[in-house]
């Protein structure tokens, strides 16, 4: 299943709002007042020696980094300032701009607002900021900076102005997509990012000089492109934390550290797409005449907190307006005791949200509203919902009250051995989860789950509404659930305790997946430990993060949850081209000092060059192509027109220096046997030994959990502490694999040969040995043989053996049918079972191996 990504993304908005232009530029005499080499002038190299000491001298400073100390993100910031960056402060907010350098992130060009913070007491910034990316656009061009200076440094107690210089020059990324971007703009541009002294907001102006006679219109050009969703939620007045549309004032972004928000002085901002992490905005746009410099008022950054109350306190303040009220309050439940985090709304008849704070560890909140009558609203998960309570015009304090639940705590141990156990929890309420107003941006879990719990210590507790509620611990593929309806009262702990029997037998085997997404991503919201809990809580045993364009690993999350004798993560990249395809390196260490933390570049080049360059790494990487058909620019396989007549494409595309293809993302074979697979058959047919996986391409575990499908790979030892990026790179590189969508095989040939062998010369056919195997609450039906992409046999599987799992044998003669010098035979295995309920529910159970060749 191919996902949407920021280039499909791209791609989508570029056709909604832009159209080439055939028609060629008109050359026009030169400017005798402004030529293509001016620049704007630049300031100081430096600016304030003492940045840091804005806030005492209650002034806004400016300077630059000389000394580490200045610098504070948090430990998991993807976009990072370095020494040599500027600081731009005051006492009340903080912003580091990019001295004259690459960037990371989707832009390359450097100059870039890299951070948005609160000030601490010592006159540095929090570290809490969780600002992403914005690309400030005309056209699908930047200013592209010469040089970053200070223009002022505030030491005269006025505004701090950090300059930004150079010229307007294409986004490289965005290249790809010149024929839908009209116009070129050689102009000479300057941002000046200015803050004022006791200020919430960032001002961003841009110069341009133009030096042709002939004007230039922005209308419709202008462009900002956010890339914040994976920390942050995206908030507009009209349509709450809900996708956006239409025109808005303002566009804010809510996250735990300090939210931001961006406006655009004398427009409206028309929304163009909002989709996978990434949202397009579009101001009304400007005009610049021939042979003059013009100065652009071109967005303003507001910064405040905590949460959205805090953020939209902040706009207020910016824009003088007193007339909020502030309300104080509880949030109880009927016994009178405080409810600790609830999430307090204050909305309007109709539900619509108008702002949202949270209650601390008493229930205690603090909020502001506007000089009317609203509602107010308190949620807490598993707590029933509470009715609006009215707030009336004038009223500054409030109690709030939400029905009592009871607490469910699940103890899981696994039989035998008595330990704890790592599951997933999920709790079923028998009467449904109650769905809010979309404005207030509180999905809930799916498939009608109140709670989702990934218990790495095998213990959850969790509060829930008083009645029957269906709860079903599970621990993956390999183990028996237990599925129980439960009563609980209010006010009481009901207690569940379990034991899981392991009933699959994968003795040497341990199963990974390859493609899992987290925060670093920007089209993914899950934190990484939590992503790491899901996985473990799974049954997956080698977890391997996959992010685009920027590489972390799993491992030290791994090892500081102290779950290393459940899983061993290491580091990959999605290399996610926005023109030819998406692709695995496996593995592929970080490297903090490069860009991107070490990602591949591949703008503007070809496969078979950039192959090469990973065929090179020291880390002697694996390459998948991830999900390689299907149709649009992230499959390879369709962007270079593959053939499988042929087992080739277009040959300024294609290339065959990969080995392993992603013939199941996130689905099953059925769900591909008319395109990845034959796909993968026509490879092989065409003599290619390339081996398949199986992987998640997880974006969010509340829709898509990690390990389906997954790769199982033959070690010949069950302990991931005994494992090493080498180790998991050799098992793949070998073939030695199944894929298990829930359904686990084994394969044994001639020898003992399996998935990935080549067997000797013989006469006549090869008797195989084939094992399936499932928890009880999973059967299979059917084995395939299929030889050389032709289906040779199908029988019915009949079970064997005294449980408690189940299990299935079968013994098949495999002969080819026509003369070849190669052959190949891949077996899968079905269910009749519609999908993999109550533990993934819409996903389909199957097996499938690896080829043995003959």
């Amino acid at each position: 299943m191919q996902r949407a990504t920021p280039c499909s993304v791209l791609l989508a908005l570029l056709a909604q709002s832009c159209a080439p232009s055939d028609a060629p530029t008109p050359q026009m005499p030169p400017c005798p007042s402004v030529r293509a080499t001016d620049r704007f002038p630049t300031g100081s190299p430096d600016g304030h020696p003492d940045p840091a000491g804005a806030r005492a001298a209650r002034q806004a400073r400016a300077g630059r980094i000389r000394d580490a100390s200045l610098i504070r993100q948090p430990p998991d910031a993807r976009i990072r300032v370095r020494v040599g960056d500027f600081l731009l402060i005051n006492d009340r907010v903080a912003f580091y701009i990019e001295e004259a350098r690459p960037s990371d992130g989707y832009s390359s060009l450097g100059g870039e607002l890299l951070a948005v913070d609160g000030v601490d007491t010592d006159g540095r910034p929090l570290g809490v900021s969780q600002y992403g990316e914005t690309l400030l656009l005309l056209g699908r061009q930047a200013v592209a900076p010469e040089s970053v200076t200070v223009l002022r440094d505030g030491s005269d107690g006025q505004a701090a102005v950090v300059r930004v210089s150079g010229m307007l020059k294409h986004v490289p990324f965005l290249d790809a997509f010149a024929g839908l971007f009209p116009g070129e703009y050689e102009m000479p541009a300057a941002l000046d990012y200015m803050l004022e002294p006791g200020s919430d907001r960032l001002q961003v102006r841009l110069w341009l000089m133009n030096p042709e006679a002939s004007p230039h219109s922005f209308v419709g050009k202008q462009g900002l492109g956010f890339f914040h969703s994976a920390r942050s939620r995206l908030f507009t007045v009209e349509q709450g934390y809900a996708d956006p549309a239409g025109s808005t004032g303002w566009v804010g972004y809510d996250n735990p550290g300090m939210p931001f928000a961006f406006r655009v002085p004398g427009s409206r901002l028309r929304f163009v797409v909002a989709q996978s992490g990434f949202q397009y905005f579009q101001p009304e746009g400007f005009e610049i005449e021939g042979c003059q410099e013009r100065a652009v008022d071109y967005v303003e950054i507001i910064a405040g907190g905590p949460g959205l109350d805090g953020l939209l306190s902040a706009l207020r303040r910016v824009d003088g307006d007193t007339s909020w009220r502030s309300v104080r309050g509880q949030v109880q439940d009927e016994a009178g005791q405080p409810v600790p985090g609830a999430r307090v709304h204050l909305v309007e008849a109709d539900g619509r949200l108008v702002t949202a704070t949270d209650a601390d560890e008493q229930g205690r909140f603090l909020l502001h509203a506007p000089p009317r009558a609203l509602q107010l609203l308190a949620v807490r998960p598993g707590y029933e919902g509470g009715m609006p309570v009215p707030l009336a015009q004038g009223q500054t304090d409030a109690l709030l009250r939400l029905p009592r639940p009871g607490t469910l705590q699940v103890s899981a141990t696994e039989a035998g051995s008595g330990r704890p156990l790592p599951v997933r929890v999920q709790v079923i309420p028998e009467v449904g989860v109650s769905r809010l107003h979309p404005s207030l941006g509180i999905l809930g879990e799916a498939h009608g789950r109140l709670h989702q719990v990934f218990a790495d210590r095998g213990v959850a507790r969790v509060p829930v509404p008083p009645g029957r509620h269906r709860v079903v611990v599970s621990r993956g593929y390999e183990y028996e659930l237990v599925d129980r309806i439960v009563t609980v009262e209010a006010g009481r702990t009901t207690s569940m305790d379990v034991q899981l029997v392991r009933s699959v037998d994968t003795t040497g085997v341990l199963c990974a997946d390859f493609h899992i997404h987290s925060n670093f991503s920007p089209d993914s919201s899950d934190p990484v430990e939590y992503k790491v809990r899901g996985a473990v809580a799974d049954g997956l045993e080698i977890p391997v993060s996959s992010e685009h364009e920027w590489i972390i690993d799993f491992q030290p999350t791994i090892e500081r949850l102290g779950l290393t004798e459940y899983a061993f993560g290491l580091p990959s990249e999605e290399l996610t081209t926005f023109t030819w395809g998406h692709f695995g390196i496996i593995p592929i260490e970080p490297r903090p000092q490069m860009l991107n933390n070490g990602a591949i570049n591949w703008i503007g080049r070809r496969p078979a060059e950039v192959f090469q360059e990973i065929a090179q790494l020291p880390e002697r990487p694996v390459l998948i192509v991830n999900h390689p058909s299907g149709g649009g620019v992230g499959a390879y396989f369709s962007a270079a027109g593959f053939r499988r007549a042929t087992g080739s494409g277009d040959p300024e595309l294609w290339s065959d220096r990969f080995e392993a293809v992603e013939v199941f993302n996130d689905s099953s074979f059925e769900q591909n046997r008319d395109k990845s697979v034959a796909d993968w058959f026509a490879l092989l047919d065409a003599g290619k030994v390339v081996w398949a996986v199986g992987s998640s391409d997880s974006h969010a575990l509340r829709t898509s959990p990690v390990g389906y499908p997954r790769t199982c790979l033959r070690f010949g030892h069950d302990d991931p502490r005994r494992l090493s990026a080498a180790a998991v790179r050799d098992a793949l590189r070998a073939g030695a694999a199944t894929i298990s969508g829930g359904l686990y095989m084994t394969v044994e040939g001639p020898g003992g040969a399996g998935p990935g062998a080549m067997l000797p010369p013989q006469s006549g056919g090869r008797l195989f040995r084939v094992v399936v195997q499932a928890p009880s609450w999973l059967e299979a039906s059917t084995l395939e043989v299929i030889v050389d992409g032709e289906t040779v046999e199908t029988r019915e599987l009949r079970e064997s053996g005294p449980g408690p799992g189940r299990r299935y044998e079968a013994e098949v003669m495999v002969a080819a049918r026509q003369p070849r010098p190669l052959h190949w035979v891949v077996f899968h295995a079905s269910s009749q079972r519609a999908d993999l309920a109550p533990l993934h529910p819409g996903r389909r159970p199957f097996a499938v191996s690896n080829p043995v060749f003959f």
